[in-house]
């Protein structure tokens, strides 16, 4: 039997398609990516095999095969990729709280970049417009300057800014990605994401190398990007829009959401307006943000968002906030039994629950579940 590498042996792992609970079930009962292999691959199935479906048990075999294991072997020796576990102590102490942390990290670059000092997460709209860059691109530099990294997605429009304005301020910046980091994706970023790694900085993804960019990826990593921050900023988002589920992401986390006000009357920062109105923090500079964040030596001004009176609250939800603050009236749901309960598609309920949480009306429970607050 041929002998893999620990990092092509977490590469068959991450290529089947399991949630990060059922990988983390694998590596807890055997930490060993090349043992498990092994095993896996002579016959032997670990107790926690007997929670995956069958199609995804077939998957990880079908993916056991040599051909596959010497191309993800030669891939990330020649990309120079690397893996870590959630029980390797490399892996970013900032994911491990998220219930659903990535269970393998795959990353090409300096890793302490994504761990070491203050973070924050900026994201906004592929197509923004030239007034948004040019802030974006300020506002990184000056964080920068101060020794803030920046973490974006690598995407068009925001996130490149984002990127470049951090490394025009001196300070590594890191690319989370939702694709395989073999994967030139968007093909006009592939200079920037070189300059990322030259520089000092990293490019992460918890999807294997050769995983494609698809869609419903994207999503999904965004929760990295958020996790990654101290606090999260808002540059322009259309109210349904990847960004707005980032902004979702990390009021679940806790996170402190920044908002930058953008032009009034532009479509494109219709997210901004909305959480604007619904109680984010507003920012025009990286000084309003670093004061808010007790990151200068100055008084605390930071905005606290109070909790209204019953009435007063429900005076002032929009119908789509009232249909869901009805839904969760002497109980806590769960993310899909609410969009059942509402006849909300996901992203208008993600948006909903976004602008109800900025308000402390409703706070996020672990498992993707929601309760409302007590109001006075």
């Amino acid at each position: 039997m041929s002998t893999y590498s620990r990092n092509a042996c977490l590469a068959w792992l991450a290529s089947a398609g399991l949630t990060p609970s059922e990988t983390e079930a694998l590596l807890r009962e055997n930490p060993d990516p090349v043992s498990l292999y092994r095993e896996w691959t002579g016959g032997k199935r670990p107790e926690a095999a007997q929670g995956l479906s069958g199609k995804l048990q077939e998957m990880l075999t079908h993916n056991s095969a040599a051909k596959w294991m010497d191309a993800w072997e030669n891939v990330m020796r020649k990309c120079e990729i690397q893996a870590v576990t959630f029980q390797d102590a490399a892996y970013p102490d900032r994911l491990r709280p998220l219930g659903d942390a990535p269970a393998v990290l795959f990353y090409q670059g300096n890793l302490s970049a994504v761990s070491d000092g203050l973070a924050v997460s900026m994201v906004g709209s592929r197509s923004a417009s030239s007034r948004g860059l040019e802030a974006t691109t300020k506002i990184a530099k000056k964080l920068s300057q101060e020794g803030i990294r920046i973490i974006s997605g690598l995407a068009y429009g925001i996130d490149a800014a984002a990127h470049q304005g951090c490394l025009k301020g001196g300070s590594p910046t890191v690319a989370v990605l939702g694709c395989g980091l073999d994967q030139d994706y968007p093909a006009e970023n592939a200079g920037l994401k070189r300059e990322i790694l030259a520089r000092g900085g990293a490019v992460i993804s918890e999807y294997a190398p050769g995983d494609k960019p698809l869609g419903w990826h994207f999503p999904f990593r965004n929760r990295i990007i958020s996790g990654l921050g101290d606090c999260i900023i808002l540059m322009e988002a259309r109210i349904r829009s990847g960004s707005m589920t980032t902004v979702q992401h990390a009021l679940e986390q806790g996170k402190d959401v920044f908002v930058y006000p953008g032009d009034p009357e532009s479509i494109k920062c219709e997210g901004n307006r909305q959480l604007l109105r619904e109680g984010a923090i507003y920012f025009t500079t990286a000084e309003d943000l670093m004061e808010d964040m007790r990151w200068l030596d100055k008084k605390n001004v930071v905005g606290q968002n109070s909790v209204d009176s019953g009435e007063e609250a429900e005076a002032s939800m929009t119908p789509d906030e009232k249909r869901v603050w009805k839904a969760l009236e002497g109980e806590d749901r769960g993310f899909d039994e609410l969009c059942g309960i509402t006849g909300f598609p996901a992203a208008q309920l993600n948006v909903t629950l976004s602008m109800l949480q900025i308000r402390n009306l409703v706070r996020a429970l672990p498992g993707k579940r929601y309760q409302r607050n007590q109001l006075e």
